[in-house]
């Protein structure tokens, strides 16, 4: 039972840690897509909501890979809203997807972006983005320390964080994110 409670207790004290930085501007991180275009986020995101996924480390690319397909379903396929009857939502946002580079990785950026870019629809290299700087700033800006689930950062048109989700995906994860996007 006291394993329970501490395993409940400090799964809530890392979910407020991340949960700190609602209301505050995403702090600046640059980096290039897949397509190779260079952008700083939040500039990048003003005038448009975007949600920022963030994989700190290699334990959390299963649960990454838990949001791909719905993600991309969710927020970057373009559905048909001309039928009258039809209850499609199509979300006019900012989405960029930042996979785990560790240190041998970032040694060997190229090969590294290339193996993943060989291993990944072209469709989707433009949500795909390598961060060539600004990653610790994050991790400490949040009080990021359980690096074992991937980060989703919801930002407002302005680049200010107004909610913040992580780990494995599920429903009730993907629709608290969608509250937040206008």
């Amino acid at each position: 039972m006291k394993k329970i409670i501490l395993i409940t207790l400090l799964s809530a004290f890392t979910r407020l840690n991340a949960q700190n930085g609602v209301g505050k501007m995403f702090p600046t991180i640059k980096g290039e897509t897949f397509t190779e275009k260079g952008i700083t986020i939040p500039d990048v995101c003003k005038g448009k909501s975007c949600i920022i996924a963030i994989c700190f480390s290699k334990n959390a690319e299963g649960d990454m890979q838990s949001w791909l397909n719905p993600a991309y379903n969710e927020f970057v396929v373009k559905k048909d809203t001309t039928n009258a009857f039809g209850a499609a939502v199509s979300f006019d946002i900012n989405f960029y997807f930042m996979p785990k580079f560790n240190l041998i990785n970032q040694v060997l950026e190229k090969a590294s972006k290339e193996k993943i870019k060989s291993q990944t629809d072209a469709s989707f290299w433009p949500h795909l983005f390598f961060c060539t700087d600004g990653i610790k700033e994050i991790k400490k800006f949040f009080g990021i320390e359980d690096t074992s689930q991937p980060y989703f950062f919801v930002l407002d048109k302005d680049g200010k964080v107004v909610h913040v989700e992580k780990g494995v995906y599920s429903a009730k994860r993907m629709s608290a994110i969608q509250d937040f996007l206008d």
